[in-house]
């Protein structure tokens, strides 16, 4: 068997994606397994023994003819081509699609042949999106901010595999001695984040670093970063000029950094790539996780990987956050932290009762669960108005056939629009419209008549789910009409 893995984002994805890899190749020992990154994170590559070959997709080739004084449009679709061409001639048995983008999806669809096999993100014939497994429909509709998933991004890929993890799947690498010089004992920071709006600035970390230098005075502190991040590393040293530094950014190579990180007593750091590196080596973890980030699904994997939340860095005390730090060291967990677990759910943290009741109700849509109790009576007034739509768009459909789709489709737009306020109007109900939205984009190409049906079969999918949340004698009443006759 000859199987593809597409991994397009950034480094900290390609680490998470490294268990998957060796659960993979635990399953399918006698395959040959190609990774495609891009070159800019190829170093996230180095040391991953579960591959037969890396490739490269070579973004900036392909897009260099398109940002020229004049765009060059026919070289660029050339060199795409020729991209194409190389990757299909592979004859891929399996293609595993874990980037979960458009431009990701176009490129499977691309370069599958009419036997392969497609786990992830692709498109069909006339370019809609093609969800063809569960587990790609259900990162569709809950996965991403703002949504109630609470499943690691890691335990996504497993799914995706239909895999368990081992021990051995989370390991460092086995990259020998570096020549880098560590004191015996000391914590790790990493400077920067991969994104500046998830990172705290210079001044801030300062401040940290000072309260907590006073309570572990002489303790060195290991700045780690890449060489853009050097005046970061600088202001940081300047503005907590009590501590003890090795400065280290801009100075190793990004493998170097696991040999750093796994005798660290803790690695600190926003979201980046360190962070899931050491869930790799096993590094007890201070995840600073600031803003628009999704803990739950990108957090560390340590088994000691604890989460400081904070909205913004104007929120933060940063003289508090040093405390806190001091007090994990000493053995101490504040309140404030988010702790790691085991389970499907990944961290332990009180959800509020709106947070609650959605993950409890994607568990009953996806899991089998029971569908959570409903505790305000706009839950129920949301989920009757849902089903009178749901029920309106049912007759519409099957009207199509007769009156045609231009006559109908306003109608089936308008509630569909209808569905997405309810969403809004009701979070609680917000997974069961992103799982309805995630059936409605599975239904492939074929004749209006199968297309009909499919819609139909959605529609009626979402009304049984619906069902236990509308009144009794609500049901009762759509069933006998509105006469009261059967």
């Amino acid at each position: 068997m000859k199987i593809l893995v597409i991994q397009l984002a950034r480094l900290g994805d390609i680490y998470m994606t490294w268990p998957a890899l060796r659960g993979l190749r635990r399953m399918h020992p006698n395959a040959e397994i190609h990774l495609l990154t891009r070159p800019r994170f190829e170093g996230a590559v180095e040391g991953l023994t579960a591959i037969d070959r890396h490739l490269s997709l070579p973004v900036s080739t392909i897009l260099a003819p398109l940002v020229q004084e004049e765009a060059d449009v026919e070289t660029s679709l050339e060199r795409l081509n020729s991209v194409v061409e190389d990757l299909r001639a592979e004859n891929y048995d399996w293609i595993i699609n874990l980037t979960f983008s458009p431009a990701s999806s176009y490129l499977t669809h691309a370069i599958q042949g009419l036997s392969t096999t497609v786990t992830g993100y692709s498109r069909y014939n006339d370019g809609t999106l093609c969800l063809a497994d569960e587990v790609s429909s259900y990162f569709y509709a809950q996965v991403g901010i703002g949504k109630a998933n609470r499943v690691h991004i890691s335990d996504v890929f497993a799914s995706m595999l239909d895999l368990q993890y081992v021990e051995q799947d989370w390991a460092a690498p086995a990259l020998g001695n570096t020549a880098i010089s560590l004191p015996d004992c000391y914590m790790v920071l990493h400077v920067g984040a991969s994104e500046k709006q998830k990172s705290l600035s210079p001044q801030v970390w300062g401040r940290v670093i000072n309260y907590f230098s006073k309570r572990y005075e002489g303790l060195p502190i290991v700045l780690i970063g890449a060489p853009n991040e050097m005046a970061l590393a600088e202001e940081i040293q300047k503005a907590a000029p009590q501590a003890h530094f090795v400065n280290l950014v801009g100075q190793t190579k990004i493998s170097e950094l696991f040999s750093v990180i796994q005798e660290a007593e803790l690695l600190v750091g926003c979201d980046s790539a360190p962070i899931h590196m050491a869930s790799l080596t096993d590094t007890p973890t201070f995840n600073v996780s600031v803003g628009n980030v999704n803990f739950w699904e990108t957090g560390p994997k340590a088994s000691l990987g604890f989460i400081y939340r904070i909205e913004d860095e104007a929120s933060l005390v940063p003289e508090r956050m040093g405390e806190v730090l001091a007090l994990l060291l000493e053995g101490q967990v504040s309140p404030e932290l988010i702790t790691r677990t085991g389970g499907l759910v990944s961290y332990d943290r009180p959800d509020t009762v709106i947070e609650r009741f959605q993950w409890d109700f994607v568990q009953a849509l996806y899991l089998g669960g029971a569908y959570p109790m409903a505790e305000r009576i706009e839950i129920i007034q949301g989920a009757i108005q849902l089903q009178d739509i749901n029920t309106f768009a049912m007759e519409q459909i099957a009207l199509v056939p007769e009156k045609g789709l231009q006559l109908i489709g306003p109608l089936l737009d308008r509630a569909e629009e209808v569905i997405q306020n309810i969403s809004q109007m009701v979070p609680e109900l917000s997974p069961l419209i992103s799982w309805y939205q995630a059936e409605k984009v599975r239904i492939g190409p074929g004749s209006l008549g199968e297309i009909c049906a499919a819609a139909l079969n959605v529609h009626d999918r979402m009304a049984r789910h619906l069902e236990a949340y509308i009144p009794h004698e609500a049901l009762m009443q759509e069933e006998e009409g509105v006469d009261g006759t059967l």
